[in-house]
């Protein structure tokens, strides 16, 4: 059976006339509404039921979708609450219930399968690794079919698990609690079912919705002892093909139309600058933890220059998420900062290459200090030392 994405549904009841959130709203529009889900869409309601339907949500989730097999699932702020990259695997707080629940559909035949962007597995070592290994987190690594954690886009590694565990890309149900990445995978891979209203979930710390999944999109699960066996079998790690010959992550960033901001800093932006200092651990340069008089200071200098970049994409807008500050006199890039959620979309070297143009060099030293968590910025100087300056930002 066909899923209805939920925009669909949207549009549909809007045509009708019988969106539930519409102020004019009543009892007969409410009968309408679950016939035309009975008649078009083949939703099942008992009368009993009837009078439960009050929200757009309680009746988009009674069309029925079709069955499932893997449930893929985001980590930061979705498995646990934080970023595991920047608070650090120890400062992570478990979703506790949620991740119970998939432990439960697990030994039911639902395969999980994680899709993270982080550093991937490193023998016990990388920030991931080391919060599924806390005492309190009720979920281990061993726990999924697939392991795909890197910096490469979502969809991808989804295709990935779909080749890795035998299975067809509709039979993915993704969960993911950044709105970006949802309408990513929707966009490229419009089979798998995205489960939206995120937001609801995330303010109630994932309560209740494994429940909600394994009713919606599970409920046939668990059926024979052959599905219940494949879903505990545990992922080998390493497992994600790089070349990845189905998904080129060339052509995924080529869709996303992504646009960048570029300016100098100014008084406005010192909260966010601060708050990217003392988080951002993966690409930073120095993690040097400057706080707003620091920056405040830097603005004042004249020998310096603070340049932040905003990027946005066809999805929506992430806001300032990359700053560079330079010292002119050495001509030499003294911090250089991006937020892990920019990552894999090339900005550091639309970054790199704007701020050389405008103080009119060809290249630029910066200043690199390696730490046990920056080895993505170890990987970019890597790049630049071999010539590498494409980019698929373009600048506003």
């Amino acid at each position: 059976m066909t899923a209805i994405a939920e925009r669909e549904f949207r549009e549909a009841v809007d045509a009708l006339g019988l969106n539930p959130e519409h102020g004019d709203w009543d009892s007969i529009r409410h009968f309408n509404l679950v016939m035309e889900l009975e008649a078009r869409w083949g939703a099942k309601i008992p009368i009993s039921d009837v009078e439960r339907l009050k929200t757009f949500h309680d009746f988009y989730f009674r069309i029925p979708v079709r069955p499932a097999k893997v449930l893929a699932v985001d980590a930061d702020n979705t498995l646990w609450s934080g970023i595991v990259s920047e608070d650090g695997p120890d400062s992570v707080v478990p979703h506790a219930e949620f991740q119970k629940g998939l432990l439960e559909l697990r030994t039911k035949g639902v395969m999980l399968a994680l899709l993270s962007k982080n550093d991937p597995a490193a023998g016990g070592r990388s920030p991931i690794e080391r919060a599924f290994a806390r005492g309190d987190m009720p979920l281990s690594l061993g726990d999924f079919s697939f392991v795909g954690v890197d910096w490469g886009p979502k969809p991808g590694n989804l295709l990935s698990a779909a080749k890795a565990l035998n299975v067809g890309r509709d039979s993915f149900v993704f969960v993911d609690d950044n709105s970006h990445e949802r309408a990513q995978m929707r966009a490229h891979l419009p089979e798998v079912m995205v489960v939206e209203g995120m937001d609801r979930w995330c303010a109630q710390g994932m309560a209740g919705l494994a429940e909600h999944l394994g009713a919606t999109y599970f409920a046939d699960m668990g059926k024979t002892d052959e599905d219940r066996l494949r879903a505990m079998r545990p992922a080998n790690l390493p497992q994600l093909d790089p070349a990845r010959m189905e998904f080129s992550k060339a052509d995924y960033l080529k869709t996303l139309g992504l646009r960048v901001s570029p300016s100098l800093a100014t008084a406005g932006d010192v909260p966010r600058l601060a708050q990217m200092a003392g988080k951002t651990n993966q690409f930073n340069a120095t993690t040097i933890r400057r706080n707003e008089d620091d920056f405040r200071r830097l603005l004042d200098d004249a020998g310096k220059r603070v340049y932040v970049f905003r990027l946005d994409d066809r999805f929506g807008e992430l806001g300032l998420v990359c700053y560079v500050v330079a010292d002119v006199a050495r001509a030499a890039i003294t911090d250089f900062v991006m937020s892990c959620r920019a990552m894999g979309r090339t900005l550091e070297f639309f970054a790199y290459g704007y701020v050389c143009r405008e103080l009119g060099r060809k290249a630029m030293e910066i200043d690199f200090l390696p730490t046990a968590k920056n080895a993505p910025f170890a990987a970019f100087m890597d790049r630049l030392a071999h010539g590498e300056t494409g980019t698929f930002c373009v600048g506003d």
